[in-house]
């Protein structure tokens, strides 16, 4: 059986690109982010977008220092917390929606309102969010070393990001993607304590509904993601969707997964093409799969590719 397949990459960074203009630019303007936004919808006609990816917002909000290069995802230059101390004095300065997240609440209210198609915002995953406060690192011995203490951090990080979350589906957000990549260096057991219940209580909470996306390969918690609640889960291209399909309820969609670097920025037009037809032909009979990327397209993926991934889609014939 065909089905009519949906395709939503994970588009943004290369709508800069068609713009001319620079990544930092379109993660500090709501105008030019916008802009972009509107481009690639122009120029590909998706049938659904996300705003621009930045796993920084959230941290910065909580007056982390962030390094911002002209034309690089923006990073963490060091993490404020070591103790309870330094917890509190986080927690007692969080203010509520500030910084750039007005910024991405803005533009989800823009794309509410002026863009066809289904509308996505991402937040940061809670866990996460606790790895920028605390350091990735650090946050993995303190799982284990004091683990009281770390879901104190995540406790806070949740909360922030419910409230991120909310005013997102405020301004007019479809869905919200939840990015928890630092869920992928937790064992099945871990994740079930530190990272699901946080998106199960968020999803309770919000209006709309949540994809839980997690970068790398996350074959050994596929099955706790698929039970989370989640409307889809984002998956990366290590994971082999066919195999996921099978051990997820038949009512969560599957979303990706062709490879962001290797397929889209390195490939040729024909390579492109041919991974993204190989990949419907595999999911055929797989009715709840959105064809996607496996994590966020490059800033500098050739427009070739990605048209070349589009044709792929709408010229395949099962």
């Amino acid at each position: 059986m065909a089905f009519n397949r949906s395709i939503i990459p994970l588009l943004g960074a290369p709508g800069a690109r068609l713009t001319g203009t620079k990544l930092k630019e379109n993660l500090t303007n709501v105008e030019i982010q916008f802009k972009s936004l509107s481009k690639l919808m122009e120029e590909f006609q998706p049938d659904g977008i996300f705003f621009m990816m930045d796993l920084t917002v959230e941290a910065e909000a909580l007056g982390l220092e962030i390094g911002f290069p002209e034309d690089g995802n923006p990073y963490v230059k060091e993490h404020l917390i070591k103790g309870r101390d330094e917890l509190a004095s986080v927690e007692n300065s969080w203010r509520g929606v500030s910084g750039r997240m007005r910024i991405f609440t803005e533009v989800a209210d823009k794309m509410a309102r002026k863009l066809p198609g289904m509308k996505g915002s991402y937040v940061i995953g809670p866990l996460s969010l606790a790895g920028e406060l605390i350091g990735v690192t650090d946050l993995c011995m303190k799982l284990i070393e004091e683990p009281d203490f770390a879901e104190s951090v995540v406790d806070f990080c949740a909360r922030v990001v419910g409230e991120y979350s909310r005013a997102l589906i405020d301004h007019g957000a479809d869905t919200i993607a939840v990015l928890e990549p630092t869920a992928v260096l937790l064992s099945k057991r871990q994740f079930k304590r530190f990272a699901l219940p946080y998106f199960e209580k968020l999803r309770s909470e919000l209006s709309k509904p949540l994809i839980y996306h997690i970068c790398g390969d996350t074959e050994h918690i596929v099955e706790p993601m698929g039970a989370s609640g989640a409307y889809g889960l984002s998956l990366d291209s290590m994971v082999d969707l066919k195999d996921a399909a099978e051990r997820i309820p038949e009512d969560v969609f599957l979303i990706g997964n062709i490879d962001p670097v290797k397929v889209f920025l390195q490939s040729n037009g024909e390579e492109v093409e041919r991974e993204t037809a190989n990949l419907l032909e595999k999911m055929k009979d797989v009715p709840n799969f959105i064809l996607s990327s496996g994590c966020d397209i490059p800033l500098e993926t050739p427009p070739e590719n990605i048209a070349a991934f589009f044709r792929a889609c709408r010229n395949f014939r099962p």
